[in-house]
């Protein structure tokens, strides 16, 4: 027997990147959303019981001519992102200026919004601006799970800026691993034996599991897990070193960048959640 390949392409990576790594990785943009949202309900609640003289909101029943303090807070509308913290306020914000800026949007409702650009080439931009990079290392450095990746994260960030993307892609693979098993030690996490290796780190497929959003498990699970009967997943070809034409341009290496956006507001989400309960 002999080796049958010298080196494998990974097939179908452009589709993978574009159509499920990219629309994962801005799901955050709903649990961000789904965040602000329960903040706004449980700060109404709290109004209403300890403020409204009627113990209940007219205007959420959508009869604000009832209310007995027509000018208190919620009368005059408050949106739910006035209740996130700053940090997640931010990456929403940036993904989506960022993603509202390749839009070709008509001046007529009625004709179609078409792309002027691909939007991971505007985050890819986005990515290399100095403000940009500075906001990803503070959220490292400031993180109570991640903290002691913010001095790599910043090599990274370096490598992909220069158009390293053969250096940063495997990298970035390497810390998303990581942060997943941080996160599963951080907020203690349980698996069941089959899930575990030995008895020391639960495999990467099980913790994406936990993260409780489909779409992104789904991706990820494409990307990270060898599904049976097929070839090796992307990120064994890379990092086993059997790939090479992965960093060819730079949209991996973004997309996995954007992965890592997502995996620091989750943790944020999570930090609050223990915090305020």
């Amino acid at each position: 027997m002999q080796e049958r390949y010298a080196t494998i392409p990974i097939t179908d990576l452009e589709a993978q990147v574009e159509n499920e790594l990219f629309p994962a990785a801005l799901g955050i943009l709903s649990r961000i959303k789904k965040e602000g949202e329960k903040e706004l309900e449980t700060c109404q609640k709290q109004f209403i019981l300890t403020k409204c003289p009627l113990r209940e909101c007219a205007v959420l029943a959508n009869e604000p001519s009832k209310c007995p303090i027509p000018l208190c807070w919620i009368a005059e509308g408050p949106s739910w992102w006035d209740f996130l913290l700053p940090e997640m306020n931010a990456v929403y914000v940036m993904l989506t200026d960022t993603y509202i800026e390749t839009l070709n949007i008509p001046e007529n409702p009625g004709d179609e919004i078409t792309f002027k650009e691909n939007p991971l080439d505007a985050m890819n931009r986005k990515l290399k601006t100095k403000s940009t990079q500075n906001f990803i290392i503070k959220s490292f450095e400031e993180s109570q799970v991640l903290k002691p990746r913010a001095t790599v994260i910043r090599n990274i960030l370096l490598a992909h800026s220069n158009g390293g993307y053969t250096l940063s892609t495997p990298l970035l693979i390497i810390q998303i691993e990581g942060i997943l098993h941080d996160l599963a030690y951080h907020f203690r996490w349980k698996f069941e034996k089959k899930e575990m290796y030995g008895d020391e780190s639960a495999k990467v497929w099980v913790i994406i599991k936990k993260l409780g959003d489909k779409p992104f498990e789904g991706a990820l699970r494409h990307f990270y897990k060898r599904e049976k009967g097929s070839e090796e997943s992307p990120r064994n070809l890379i990092l086993h070193g059997r790939s090479i034409d992965y960093g060819k341009d730079h949209r991996l290496s973004t997309v996995l960048f954007l992965i890592l956006i997502y995996l620091i507001t989750f943790s944020q989400i999570k930090v609050q959640e223990e915090a305020t309960t």
